[in-house]
């Protein structure tokens, strides 16, 4: 009876563990049909780290689930950003290339630096406002994680390759070669990237395409409107006030420059200047206008000159009471037909004069 009830409980505890095994199975099963593995795609892709440390691109036959502890999280996001300035807005904003899950965006993407001055062949200062469209390359996308900040490298290689090509040229040049420009910065760019250029590191990204705009002088912005980075840590400590504040922060605005005094902005004036008040920038942007005219064009640049010169020079006698100056309708002469009738003799008079060579 002792072996009956012996048997009894092996077979039963055999049924037991079978039931366990078959319910691990089962979960199992449902859990991997339930949660995916991750695979490569053409809008995202991974990181792996191997068990020795090293850095590896996901591959389909890789079976990393979300989540997984391999997958490289890019803990500091801000190694992964790229700047995005909107002129419109004066509003500067920070565009990241890693999720929050460590996924890495294959997307292309354009990054607007804020605007710099650079200078050209002749001693011109012009603000520029570059952009630049680019992508992660997905076969060199193992470059990202070597860097120290993608952002700042990017950056600067863009204005290193702006004012490298605008300090090639004069001023005249530089508006006659904007494409020009645009085409030279992107080959450089690209160049860097695909390793036929002398200098620079790869950054892991494809460049499509570089454009800009500027603006004569050093026209940058006073003050900047910076969006919040809800995915960046704060370089400062808050406060525990602020620790306990669970709000998102609010763009903040950034004085860059102070503001021009009054009797910096009184100097320049709303006239315009007449010819001896050209600075020397005016006056070869003046140069400009001459260079490669007809006669006739000159003969009218010129004609315009001295109008305006006279102008000015009435202006400042009757500001400084050396000379008053009345319109016709102040003196009533508006409409009088004995003034209108002596004007068209004169204008027939000086018609009929015969030419002389």
């Amino acid at each position: 009876m002792a072996e009956v009830d012996a048997v009894s409980t092996g077979l039963i505890i055999s049924v037991l563990v079978a039931l366990f095994v078959v319910g691990c199975a089962v979960a199992a099963f449902v859990y991997r049909t339930r949660v995916p593995s991750l695979v490569p795609g053409d809008d995202e892709t991974y990181l792996i780290r191997s068990p020795e440390g090293r850095i590896q691109t996901l591959t389909a036959d890789m079976k990393v689930r979300p989540e997984d502890p391999r997958i490289v999280q890019f803990q500091n996001r801000k190694q992964l950003r790229f700047p995005v300035y909107d002129p419109r807005f004066n509003a500067l904003s920070h565009d990241r290339l890693v999720t929050d899950t460590g996924a890495i965006s294959l997307r292309i993407h354009t990054t607007t630096p804020f605007p710099f001055t650079a200078v050209t062949n002749d001693g011109h200062t012009v603000t520029v406002t570059p952009s630049v469209s680019f992508g992660v390359d997905p076969a060199r996308v193992t470059d990202l994680a070597r860097l120290g900040d993608f952002g700042d490298q990017f950056e600067r290689r863009i204005r290193s390759a702006f004012s490298g090509a605008i300090g090639r040229r004069k001023d005249e040049q530089l508006r006659e070669s904007h494409h020009q420009i645009e085409t030279e910065v992107t080959e450089e760019l690209a160049g860097v990237e695909a390793g036929t250029d002398a200098l620079g590191v790869p950054l892991g990204i494809t460049v499509f395409e570089a454009r800009f705009s500027y603006r004569d002088g050093a026209a940058l912005p006073s003050e900047v409107v910076i969006a919040s980075d809800p995915g960046s840590t704060a370089d400062t400590a808050l406060s525990p006030a602020d620790a306990s504040d669970n709000a998102p922060a609010s763009p903040q605005r950034v004085a860059l420059a102070p503001a021009a005094k009054a009797s910096e902005s009184a100097a320049l004036g709303s006239e315009t200047p007449g010819a001896m008040q050209f600075l020397g920038t005016d006056l070869d942007k003046l140069l400009d206008q001459f260079r490669d005219r007809s006669p006739e064009q000159i003969a009218t640049l010129l004609s315009l000159m001295e109008m305006q010169t006279r102008q000015n020079i009435v202006s400042m006698l009757s500001k400084s009471g050396g000379l008053v100056v009345f319109s016709a309708r102040e003196l009533g002469l508006a409409g009088n037909p004995v003034l209108q009738e002596r004007l068209s003799a004169t204008s027939e008079a000086e018609d009929e004069q015969p030419e002389t060579e």
